[in-house]
């Protein structure tokens, strides 16, 4: 076997060769990823992403590309992997410098437009995940802040938690979901004339809050028959 072609390439590769390549880039992804260690999980994680992408393209080139050079893929690797150590090693002293910080989406029932859109994260998709969180009703939320991991962290408020049916050994009642009557100031009217709702009562309600439908953000009809207004932050 000609040790020369296997590391440096030639012009064609015999299966010996393919195999020992795939095992010897294989093996030095496995290391790699083991000295990383287990603290990069969900840390810096776009860094981590990239690194993995990118070094799995590089092998998968220098597997089969008969006239790609094995060692140049093996020092790639090497440099890096260790980037991204030295990186884990900067988010670890200054995390401000890498990383990202927390972003409050909710606090006390009000969603922060402002963060909202700095997050680049929609109110359908905030509502989404406050659903996926067991959350239906706004006004339970006391706050809600989106992880550098990309996870909504989810705080209620105690009144939220009242004495559950199960303390009272009451059968289980499904929890209802709220609905949409205003999104960024205008008036879902399909939800609305669902509900066998009018326009006029919507106003009216708002209303009574003090606001007016062009006002108002989000405003969900709650599943305790209750109606939550967020209003836009200039009111704020």
């Amino acid at each position: 076997m000609n040790w020369d072609t296997l590391w440096n390439g030639g012009p064609s590769l015999n299966p010996l060769m393919i195999f020992l390549r795939v095992t010897i880039l294989y093996f030095s992804i496995v290391v790699m990823t083991r000295l990383m260690g287990p603290r990069q999980v969900g840390i810096v994680s776009a860094f981590n992403f990239i690194t993995h992408a990118g070094m799995a393209h590089v092998a998968t080139s220098r597997m089969v590309n008969p006239e790609s050079s094995l060692a140049a893929a093996l020092v790639i690797i090497a440099v890096a992997y260790s980037l991204s150590l030295l990186l884990s090693s900067i988010d670890y002293g200054f995390p401000s410098w890498v990383g990202t910080n927390p972003v409050p989406l909710v606090k006390n029932g009000q969603i922060l437009q402002k963060n909202l859109k700095r997050a680049q994260v929609t109110m359908d998709d905030l509502l989404a995940q406050l659903r996926l969180k067991k959350v239906h009703n706004l006004s339970d939320v006391a706050s809600a802040v989106l992880e550098p991991m990309g996870e909504l962290s989810v705080l209620k408020t105690p009144e939220s938690s009242p004495v559950t049916r199960s303390m009272l050994k009451l059968p289980e009642k499904p929890a209802g979901m709220g609905t949409v009557l205003i999104y960024d100031g205008k008036v879902e009217r399909q939800h609305l004339y669902a509900l066998g709702l009018k326009v006029n009562w919507l106003e009216m309600e708002i209303a009574k809050k003090g606001f007016s439908i062009s006002q108002v953000l989000l405003a969900t009809l709650e599943s305790t028959g209750n109606i939550h207004v967020s209003v836009q932050n200039k009111l704020n």
